[in-house]
């Protein structure tokens, strides 16, 4: 296996390239892994590895956000060693070949009270459809959606009537975390130097900003927290008092700042790192 490092402004991404072939490992991999989702297009298994998010397709992995190139080189050693055991117990290991597919947020949020109680231990009614949809929580976090009939949830309109459905394909894994559980980047993945805590504050979303290359702005911050509590563009713009093609340019350039290409994934970015 050969490993490189790329430093960004305050945090390395590390690539490790395989000299064999991972595919037929995948499977086994999502079935133990913690938090994994395997895709098919294209071919790979993400999860989480000590804290850190990995990716491994067929042939590489990608892993993020390193502290330093020294523990680009410690984690290198880790994780092979971890995939290397995997390997070894495959015969003891029931592959999990089940495709992750991410359900529809504004389907879920459809069974939520919409009145961002925080019962669920997230901020907003919108976060916490963002990460059910990506099979990071337990819709059972919320007490106060309607219990299911299988994986089947009833929509109720205000006389507690059912007008529709809502089927959610979990993967059927035993326990999904909860909220408070689902591990996000340390403060201390923030590696400038020049940095003291005068001068960033102690704000999480500061800190968690300055993780990208390129940081969000505090309007952009300010834009992206309207996002995640299902306000639409007119709504920010009448809320932050701008106008509505101000708004359209902010929410582009946090697209493009976050590599997203939809509010969805916008809205999933800020709830792992805290900012929502």
């Amino acid at each position: 296996m050969r490993q490189a490092g790329q430093k960004g402004l305050f945090t390395v991404m590390a690539n490790f390239y395989f000299e064999e072939d991972m595919g037929p490992l995948l499977p086994y991999i999502n079935a133990v892994a913690e938090r994994a989702e395997l895709y098919d297009r294209p071919p790979m298994v993400r999860f989480v590895f000590k804290g850190i998010y990995c990716a491994v397709y067929p042939h590489r992995c990608i892993a993020s956000p390193m502290e330093s190139q020294e523990h680009v080189r410690d984690f290198v050693d880790e994780l092979v060693a971890y995939l290397t055991s995997i390997l070894e117990r495959k015969d003891d290991i029931v592959p999990r070949h089940t495709v992750f597919r991410p359900g529809a947020v504004p389907q879920i949020l459809r069974l939520l009270p919409k009145t961002n109680c925080g019962d669920c231990g997230l901020k907003t009614c919108m976060t916490f459809a963002a990460m059910v949809a990506k099979q990071q929580v337990s819709p059972s976090q919320c007490p106060h959606m309607t219990r299911p009939l299988a994986q089947t949830y009833p929509v109720l309109d205000q006389d507690g009537c059912q007008v529709s459905q809502v089927t959610l394909h979990l993967d059927g894994r035993e326990r999904l975390p909860s909220p408070a559980e689902v591990p996000e980047i340390p403060d201390n993945a923030v590696n400038d130097p020049g940095l003291s805590e005068d001068d960033t504050g102690t704000s999480t979303r500061d800190l968690t900003a300055r993780l990208l290359p390129e940081p969000l702005t505090p309007r952009e911050l300010e834009v992206l927290a309207l996002m995640g509590e299902g306000r639409t563009n007119p709504e920010i713009s009448k809320e932050l008092e701008i106008s509505p093609h101000t708004v359209k340019s902010h929410v582009i350039h946090i697209f493009n700042k976050l590599g997203v290409n939809h509010r969805t994934q916008a809205v999933v970015w800020a709830a792992r790192h805290g900012i929502i």
